[in-house]
């Protein structure tokens, strides 16, 4: 009877324990926000990413640089420049505020006066939030040759081939093929 009891809660904590550790599935490229890219004219476009929460501004900032490098192949170019516009100049990062936790009730402040008290050290450590959704946009020129790009023009095979595959790309914006591990039974 013992045993059994014994051997019941064993089995309940490794089943709980594999139910937490298992690891969840990345994300897509298409899976980490909301994207449009709008084309202005023949040769320029508007792209702009709307970040899903908890993602850093700069984060963010490259994704929409890996998607206007995408667009710009998709679209026959090779060569991309972010136009300074006053669109570009007025995004600012996201407000975040500081979040304090409440304090615990009376009882609390008796148990840490007790000598065998060891209070959570992460208990009374205040969180960061951010409150607005991170959105960035940019408008690009797209060219062709590189005589013709600026000097400081960005090439979007580079970009695929350097960050592409951080997200899910290969050098062309296409989406890499989801590999899979076998499992053995």
């Amino acid at each position: 009877m013992n045993k059994m009891i014994i051997a019941a809660a064993l089995t309940t904590a490794l089943g709980l324990t594999g139910c937490a550790t298992t690891p969840s599935k990345p994300l897509t490229f298409e899976q980490l926000g909301q994207y449009s890219a709008t084309p202005l004219n023949a040769q320029s476009y508007r792209i702009s990413f709307q970040a899903r929460p908890n993602m850093s501004y700069g984060t963010a900032e490259e994704i929409t640089l890996v998607k206007a490098a995408q667009t710009t192949l998709q679209n026959g170019f090779q060569y991309f420049k972010v136009m300074d516009d006053p669109s570009n100049r007025s995004q600012k990062p996201p407000r975040q505020a500081v979040i304090y936790p409440d304090p615990m009730p009376y009882p609390y402040g008796y148990y840490r006066r007790h000598p065998g008290f060891w209070p959570t050290p992460f208990y009374d450590v205040p969180q960061v939030v951010t409150l607005d959704p991170t959105q960035v946009s940019y408008s690009i020129t797209c060219y062709k040759d590189r005589a013709k790009a600026p000097q400081d023009a960005f090439d979007a095979r580079l970009i695929l081939q350097s960050l592409g595959a951080k997200y899910g790309l290969d050098s062309q914006g296409h989406p890499l093929p989801v590999t899979t591990t076998p499992t053995q039974k």
